[in-house]
């Protein structure tokens, strides 16, 4: 399944109700779960984005529903790249 980079910031709307974070950050996990999507890592970081999400999902069409969905409440701006392991990346290398 391929992997994802979602990279978020809160907007000024999700910053009113920052204190239902958890809540929602829950409601997320089960829908990514609903949706075959496997969340490897969540982090609040530092500079430029105040999130960042590393996923495994069947498709790209699931994953950008999922980001789509998120994104459609207005409490996050959503980024989402698409991205492979290093390994993998070797093996393309090897065919040039």
């Amino acid at each position: 399944m391929p992997y994802f980079i979602r990279l978020l910031n809160f907007t000024p709307e999700g910053l009113k109700d920052i204190k239902q974070f958890r809540a929602k950050r829950s409601e997320f996990k089960k829908q990514a779960n609903d949706m075959g999507i496997s969340i490897y890592a969540e982090y609040i970081t530092t500079g430029p984005y105040d999130l960042v999400t590393i996923l495994e999902a069947p498709d790209l069409d699931t994953i950008l529903k999922l980001s789509t969905l998120t994104a459609s409440k207005g409490r996050m701006t959503v980024q989402t790249m698409s991205a492979i392991p290093a390994e993998h990346f070797e093996d393309i290398v090897e065919t040039i």
